[in-house]
């Protein structure tokens, strides 16, 4: 049987990777062909969280938690990459409950976001009996046609609804429709608003957590 010698592999940072053989010199006696990046010393036992690393002709041992990720009560997280990083005293296991202060805004995000989607497609159910657009962009085609029908003596116009649809409405008509416009975006408004002062009235992330943001009903 061909003799041979177990060495030990580490790789380019020196951290230990296992067992390997040396051969013998073909051409030298007791003279072993260790391979690269191998050492006939042998590494340190090591345990949990720990591993060997072969550094400057000798191994030591060092912390290993890599790949651990954790949370610091400031709620930053963190992964640790490198041998030698141990986890911080004060670290989580998970992330920390978010703070008031955090909650309230991300509560405030989400109140903005609802009102610019209400807003955005708004609409309303005109006194005539049929559904209207009521965002910004109705209310200003509306009030620029009353104008219109006033500076040329005109008394009806053809008026698209939501579905759609074309009515036949009267000037008087257009003038109530642009009111109960302007009516319906201001109660999207004082809704916001309400939700608002709310919103910065609670005291706990509980109380925030329970406000419902929604257009369609009251606070």
């Amino acid at each position: 049987m061909k003799a041979t010698r177990t060495v030990y592999e580490y790789d380019e940072a020196g951290l230990y990777v296992g067992e390997t053989t040396a051969e013998p010199s073909p051409r030298e006696k007791d003279v072993w062909l260790i391979p690269a990046n191998a050492t006939e010393l042998e590494p340190p036992i090591t345990g949990e969280h720990e591993c060997a690393v072969f550094r400057n002709g000798r191994w030591s041992v060092r912390y290993d938690y890599r790949g651990t990720t954790y949370w610091l009560p400031d709620g930053t997280e963190h992964t640790i990459t490198e041998t030698g990083m141990i986890v911080p005293e004060d670290a989580l296991t998970e992330p920390p409950p978010p703070s008031l202060e955090t909650v309230r805004q991300r509560k405030l995000a989400e109140l903005d976001a609802a009102f610019a989607s209400a807003s955005g497609k708004a609409h309303c159910l005109f006194s005539a009996g049929f559904e209207v657009n009521a965002d910004e962009t109705a209310s200003q085609n509306v009030a620029n046609l009353v104008l219109s029908m006033e500076a040329k003596g005109q008394e009806t116009a053809r008026f698209r609804a939501y579905d759609n649809t074309f009515h036949e409405l009267r000037l008087s008509q257009l003038k109530t429709l642009q009111l109960e416009i302007i009516a319906h975006r201001e109660a999207l408004y004082a809704r916001k608003w309400a939700l608002r002062d709310a919103i910065a009235a609670a005291r706990s992330v509980k109380a925030l957590e329970n406000i419902d943001i929604t257009f369609d009903q009251p606070v």
